[in-house]
Parts: structure tokens; sequence; C-alpha cells
């Protein structure tokens, strides 16, 4: 009964995949959302089966994603099903939804790695380099038409774009880390609410003005400028670490900067508006992302936020 069971509503959970493929493949403007819905088969199959079962499941996806469809889309079933077996999991275990989030994104990650090494070892294509190189040759064409228009170009900001997208190379680890972490958050914004609605519980994050990093955060970043300060070897290890670090340690400054005064507005009884216009504004004025990141430096080795 069990096994017939199984065999029913995986059928019906692979069907449901594959029309989610099929869409994320054929039908390019549904394909973005597809890419946070694609998980939820796994999912649901996951919190209602063991492991074992689920993996078997998975196998028969990726047949079946070489039917329907290509060869180059088994990485994509590989990742969604992974992914979607691992939060059913630790939903059904009932753990936090920090801790799915930091899995998910762990999970994210190595995918898009194995993806991106994929790419360039086999088939020869880097998108990095592709996507600079187009860049690179827009800026130049941009020079170009401002000069035969008479025109004069802001040579320094285009300089400074330039450097910018040169830096890329040596942010992909940052980049592929920040890619996963948006992926693995968005992929909770969307299949959670429709887990909810078919029955199943699912927690639920703090309120984000409750952020706050450790304490010890601030030693860790305080060595990793230290590092900066040095003149390292350019595109040597220790200095790829050291951007990519720097270039992550911030963000997560600037988000506990913006908890923090999402706090502050909640104890000041402040409209909700007042903070998330700070953040537009923050946004649009250069400057105020630094004040942010003050706060957000501050708040952590000073300023305790409970005691105001």
């Amino acid at each position: 009964m069990k096994s017939t069971r199984f065999i029913t509503e995986g059928a019906v959970l692979l069907a449901i995949y594959s029309v989610l493929l099929l869409i994320f493949r054929f039908v390019p403007f549904l394909s973005i959302f597809m890419a946070f819905l694609m998980p939820l088969p796994f999912i649901i199959l996951s919190i209602k089966y063991s492991i074992k079962e689920s993996l078997l499941l998975c196998c028969v996806a990726l047949g079946l994603t070489i039917v329907i469809t290509s060869f180059n889309l088994l990485p994509v079933t590989l990742m969604y099903s992974t992914v979607g077996i691992a939060f059913g999991y630790l939903l059904k275990n009932e753990r936090s939804k920090g801790e799915i989030l930091l899995t998910s994104t762990f999970l994210y990650l190595i995918h898009t790695v194995l993806s991106y090494i994929l790419f360039k070892a086999v088939f020869h294509i880097d998108f990095v380099k592709e996507n600079i190189n187009l860049a690179t040759e827009a800026i130049e064409k941009s020079k170009e038409l401002s000069a035969s228009l008479g025109t004069n170009a802001n040579e320094k900001a285009l300089d400074s774009l330039t450097n910018a997208i040169k830096l890329i190379p040596t942010l992909i680890p940052s980049i592929l880390l920040m890619v996963s972490f948006i992926l693995a958050f968005l992929t909770q914004l969307v299949t959670f609410p429709l887990i909810r609605r078919l029955g199943y519980k699912t927690p639920k994050f703090k309120p984000f003005r409750e952020f706050r990093l450790p304490v010890g955060f601030m030693w860790f970043f305080l060595i990793v400028m230290i590092f900066s300060f040095f003149n390292l070897k350019q595109s040597s290890f220790l200095s790829t670490a050291v951007i990519n670090l720097t270039y992550v340690l911030q963000i997560l400054l600037l988000v506990q900067g913006y908890a923090s005064i999402f706090y502050f507005s909640y104890l000041k009884h402040f409209s909700k508006a007042v903070p998330i216009i700070i953040l537009i504004a923050s946004f649009i004025i250069q400057p105020l992302i630094y004040i942010v990141l003050l706060i957000g430096i501050v708040s952590i080795g000073i300023f305790n936020r409970r005691k105001i």
C-alpha cells in the first residue's frame, strides 16, 4: 500500500516538475519565476518520504530531463532536486529558517561553482569573461560615439567603470556566494507560502530589526582590514581572499546598519515608512551608504540596541 502511494504521488510530483521544467526551458519571461518554484515538488516529496525514496525520484527526474528537454539541463535538475530534498528534510525535522537558508545557500553555491567550472572546462564557455568583454567594448564604443558627435565623455567616470568591470574576475567567489544566497532566499520566499497552503508547517524568521552580528565579527573584520593595507601581490591567493572577504563583510555590516536603523525606528515608534525611505535614499545618495556602514560598525562594537 505504501509503495503504491509512493509511486502514485511520486509520478504526480514528477509530472508537475516536468511542466515547470518545460516552462523554464521554453517560456523565457516565466523562467525567472520558475527558477524559484522548481524545488517545490522535491520539497514536498522529501517531507513525506525518506531520503532514500527522494533520491530515487531524483534519479528518475534526471532521466526524465534528458527525454523531455536535453542533456544540457541535467545540472539544473540536479541542483533543484538536491536543494529541494534538503529543504524538505530540514522542514520535516523542524529546523530553523536560518539553518534552512544557510544549508540551501551552501548547496546552491556548490552547484553554481561546479556549473561554472563545467562550462569553462568542457564547453570552453566563460560567461564572466564574455560579459566583461562585451561591457568593455560598450564603454569604448560610447567614447567613440561621444567623440564623433563632438561631445566630451566623462573620461574619469568611464575609466572608473572600466576598472570596476576588470575587478569582476577577482570577485567571482563573492559574486557566486551572493547569487547563491539570493537564490536560496527567493526560493524560501516563493515556496514556503505554497507549502503552508498544502498543510505543512514552515518556520518563521525573526523581524529584520533583530538581526545582529556577533561581537567577535568585529575582530575578524579588523584582521581583514589590516591585511588590506598591505601591498599584496596582485592576483595572488591572499590578495583575492582579502578582496572577497572585504566585499562580503562590508555587505554584512550594511545589513547590520539597516537592521539597527529599523530597530531604533521601532523603539521610537516612528512610522514604518521612515526606515524604508532611509534604505531607498541610501541607494540613491551614495554618501549615505558610508553612514549606514558606520552605523553597522558602531552597533556591533559600542551601540547595544537592546539598552536604548
